[in-house]
């Protein structure tokens, strides 16, 4: 498919089609008239952009983990390169976890008591000040 089909599959615009193909992240095969020809893997390879965008990787982060998957063999450096990356991801996506779960069940109370008519100012002020409470890593 084109780039305009493509972008309207995937809900992004051209632009950030054309910008993750200069980075060398999303390659499409060229057309013999050279138009771009976004295929199945250039799909796979855009949901792995978006999901790792959405889990807070940086784009030049999500570049290092598609080169790790189109490489062709992975040596000693590469292995232990690869297990701290993974590692600190790990980590702050646990961490981010917990964050989301204390936030979900803050967001909650908070609907269930906004439909109530007793609800009083200083408790929706309280549940709201709670949320600048949920992040530990802020000081």
């Amino acid at each position: 498919m084109n780039i305009k089909e493509f972008a309207t599959q995937v809900d992004c615009s051209p632009d950030t089609l054309r910008f993750y193909e200069k980075m060398g992240m999303l390659v499409p095969k060229r057309t013999a008239g050279n138009y771009r020809e976004y295929t199945v893997t250039d799909l796979a390879t855009y949901r792995i952009i978006h999901s790792l965008k959405r889990a807070g990787l940086s784009l030049e982060e999500i570049d290092k983990v598609l080169k790790l998957r189109d490489a062709d063999d992975i040596d000693a450096t590469h292995c232990a390169d690869t297990l701290r990356f993974i590692t600190g991801k790990h980590a702050q996506f646990v961490d981010n976890q917990n964050f989301y779960a204390k936030l979900t069940k803050l967001t909650a109370k908070m609907t269930k008591a906004l439909t109530k008519s007793t609800l009083s100012h200083s408790e929706l002020a309280t549940m709201i000040e709670q949320i600048g409470e949920l992040d530990d890593q802020v000081v």
